[in-house]
C-alpha cells in the first residue's frame, strides 16, 4: 500500500497498526489543553522516514504529511511511497489540474506567503502541493472532512 491508500482507516485496523508498527512509530494523543472547545487528535511521526500521520478525534486517518525535501530533523520521504503524482513545480501542479479537470485552491496573487501552495480537490481527498524556492517541498494528503483544520504545529 502507499501512504495515499491509508487515508480513512481507522488507526486500531490491522493496515494501519502494521504501518506503525513497521516504522516504529508512537501515537500520541493530543487533547484541547487550551479549553478552546477543539476536537482532539492524534499524531503519528516517522521522521527518519519523512512522513507524519494525523487521526481525527474517532481514531480515524484524515491527514498524511509527507516532506518531499527534508525539514528540521525529518528527512525526506521515499517519493515512491506517497501515492499521489509528485508535481514538480506550482505550474506543473495547476496544469495538471486544469487538464485533469480538478478544482484547486491556491493562495491570492497579492498573498504574502512565503512559500507558494495549490491544493488539488479531488472528491475523495484532497491534495496540498507546498513548494519552497520554486521546487516541491511537501505533500500533505487529507479527507476532505478534514478541511482547513488540519495544521501541523510549526506549520
Amino acid at each position: 500500500m502507499k501512504l495515499v491508500d491509508f487515508l480513512g482507516h481507522h488507526m486500531k485496523s490491522d493496515d494501519v497498526v502494521d504501518l506503525l508498527e513497521g516504522f516504529d512509530m508512537r501515537v500520541i494523543y493530543q487533547f484541547d489543553r487550551t479549553h478552546e472547545n477543539l476536537a482532539d487528535y492524534y499524531d503519528a511521526a516517522a521522521k527518519a522516514d519523512g512522513f507524519e500521520l494525523r487521526f481525527d478525534e474517532h481514531q480515524v486517518l484524515t491527514t498524511v504529511f509527507c516532506y518531499v525535501k527534508p525539514r528540521g530533523d525529518i528527512a525526506a520521504v521515499d517519493i515512491d511511497f506517497i501515492g499521489v503524482p509528485l508535481l514538480e513545480s506550482f505550474a506543473d501542479a495547476r496544469a495538471y489540474a486544469l487538464s485533469n479537470g480538478i478544482k484547486i485552491s491556491e493562495p491570492p496573487p497579492a498573498s504574502d506567503h512565503f512559500e507558494q501552495w495549490i491544493r488539488l480537490e479531488h472528491d475523495e481527498r484532497w491534495d496540498h502541493y507546498q513548494f519552497s524556492d520554486g521546487q516541491l517541498a511537501r505533500v500533505t494528503m487529507f479527507l476532505p472532512k478534514a478541511g482547513l483544520r488540519t495544521r501541523r504545529s510549526g506549520s
